[in-house]
């Protein structure tokens, strides 16, 4: 708890210090800490990933070569020097042109055939129910396809309600899984509202609806990762671009 202490006096104002908890932080740890660190990795250029919690090899390898472009020892240990550095005004990033290549899938409208609106997700979460059916139009393609939701705190987890849901699922993402996020728009109780869809399911039992193994994450303004609750660029541009408010001025 020292360390976690000296580091909120020591970074620069607006770093993340109260948050990320203990240090150090290596591999094969896992928590909320570990988020932070991958989610500024992904920020810097330096992780090709989403956050997902632990700390594995892909985590260290990005680290060690963030503290290679940074002249700090290469330990892939998440010290008090690495931590502050992360944060600093004067961080080196990652050389641009080596990011992981990423499959998307159709995009066969000029205009969107719905928009849907901008609603917190503080909002939407008692709506959209654990349990609840709700209607996916993908924005780019506007294919459909019904999930039922499952689980999820700051965002919505769903699996597909049918096989054939799950098929029009995958075709939106070109056929297979991706790690593509989509703008769409969803449909619950007969509102309509802005939404992000990642084409990459979390690992998790056989859905009871499909051949789906593991849940499927939606986003919706204002909605965060479950673990450390931070928000993702990706999805919140893309439920924007889902919104009536970006349809308008198409």
């Amino acid at each position: 708890m020292f360390i976690a202490l000296c580091l909120i006096l020591a970074l620069p104002i607006g770093a993340k210090a109260s948050t990320i908890g203990d240090l150090p932080l290596e591999k094969e740890q896992e928590g909320s800490g570990v988020v932070i660190l991958q989610q500024r990795l992904v920020d810097l250029g330096y992780l090709h990933f989403r956050a997902t919690g632990y700390f594995g090899e892909m985590t260290k390898t990005a680290l060690q070569s963030f503290q290679e472009k940074n002249a700090l020892a290469e330990t892939g240990v998440l010290d008090s020097d690495s931590y502050v550095k992360l944060f600093s005004k004067d961080v080196v990033r990652a050389s641009a042109g080596t990011a992981v290549n990423r499959v998307t899938g159709p995009r066969l409208l000029a205009v969107a055939q719905a928009y849907g609106e901008l609603i917190a997700w503080k909002e939407i979460n008692p709506v959209f129910a654990q349990g609840t059916k709700a209607t996916v139009q993908d924005l780019y393609t506007g294919y459909t396809y019904d999930v039922i939701r499952t689980g999820g705190v700051n965002h919505a987890n769903v699996q597909p309600a049918s096989e054939d849901d799950y098929l029009v699922y995958l075709k939106c993402f070109g056929g297979s899984f991706t790690w593509e996020k989509r703008p769409a728009v969803v449909e619950i109780n007969e509102k309509q509202y802005a939404a992000s869809v990642f084409g990459y399911p979390n690992v998790g039992d056989k859905s009871p609806y499909c051949s789906l193994e593991g849940d499927i994450c939606i986003y919706f303004y204002e909605s965060a990762s479950d673990i450390g609750g931070i928000a993702d660029a990706e999805h919140t541009a893309n439920v924007y671009l889902a919104s009536a408010a970006a349809g308008t001025t198409k």
